[in-house]
C-alpha cells in the first residue's frame, strides 16, 4: 500500500574512543524531514539537542566527531521531553502514529533503530516504538537503484553514495539535520536515475543485536 509520507529521520549519539563495552551510548542530537511521496519535497523538518543523563560529559573523541558542544547538551531537555515534542510535531504533519501507519521512516543504515533507538529506550525504560520496527534503508536502495556493490560487500558511506550521484554535500556530516538532508538529496539522486522509484520499507528491527560504537 502507497504510503502519504517519508520520515527521514538521523540521530547522534555519545560515543567514545577506545571503545568500553560498559559504555551506555545516548541520543544526543534528532534530526528530521517529512517528505511527500510524490516529488520528494519537504513538508517541515525538526532538529533538536538532547541532554544525557548517564554519561553527561562529552568525550573529547564526541566533541570532535559530532561537532556537538558541551554546551550544546547542557542547555538541552532529556530525552522524554525531546521525543514528546518531536511526537507531537510528526502528528501534527498527518503522521499517524498508532492503528494504520501513513508513513515509511527512512534511515542512512540500520543503526539509528537497531543501536541508537533501542539503547535509549532501555535507558529512558520505556517501549520501542512500533513506528521504527519496519524501516526503509536507504543504502539497500541504492545499491538495488544503481545495481553496484562494493568488492568488499560493506555498506555505501554518505560521501561515496554522493559521490556516485554526483552531489555535493552542503552542512556537516555526523551532524543529525544535515545527514537526514543529504539522505533526502541521495533519494532525489536515486530517482533521476530511476524514475519514481519508490522507498518502500526493506529492514526489520533485528531480534539480536550487538552494540558496537563509532570507529
Amino acid at each position: 500500500m502507497k504510503m502519504a509520507r517519508y520520515l527521514v529521520i538521523d540521530l547522534e549519539a555519545t560515543c567514545i574512543y577506545p571503545r568500553q563495552q560498559d559504555w551506555d551510548a545516548e541520543i544526543i542530537e534528532i534530526g528530521a524531514v517529512i517528505l511527500d511521496t510524490g516529488r520528494l519535497n519537504q513538508i517541515s523538518e525538526f532538529q533538536e539537542f538532547v541532554k544525557p543523563v548517564v554519561n553527561p560529559i562529552l568525550s573529547p573523541y564526541c566533541l570532535d566527531l559530532l561537532k556537538i558542544t558541551q554546551g550544546d547538551v547542557d542547555t538541552a531537555d532529556t530525552f522524554l521531553t525531546v521525543y514528546g515534542r518531536m511526537l507531537t510535531w510528526m502528528e501534527a504533519n498527518g503522521l499517524k502514529l498508532t492503528g494504520y501507519q501513513n508513513f515509511v521512516l527512512v534511515t542512512d543504515g540500520i543503526f539509528d533503530c537497531n543501536q541508537w533507538i533501542r539503547n535509549q529506550c532501555k535507558i529512558s525504560e520505556i517501549e520501542y516504538p512500533g513506528w521504527a520496527k519496519s524501516f526503509s534503508n536507504i543504502k539497500k536502495h541504492f545499491m538495488y537503484a544503481l545495481r553496484t556493490r562494493k568488492a568488499d560487500r560493506s555498506s555505501f558511506t554518505i560521501n561515496e553514495m554522493t559521490e556516485k550521484l554526483g552531489i555535493k554535500i552542503d552542512g556537516q556530516l555526523h551532524r543529525a539535520l544535515d545527514d537526514a538532508k543529504i539522505v533526502v538529496k541521495i533519494m532525489k539522486g536515486i530517482r533521476g536515475k530511476r524514475s519514481n522509484f519508490r522507498f518502500d520499507v526493506n529492514a526489520q528491527l533485528k531480534r539480536e543485536w550487538t552494540m558496537t560504537f563509532y570507529e
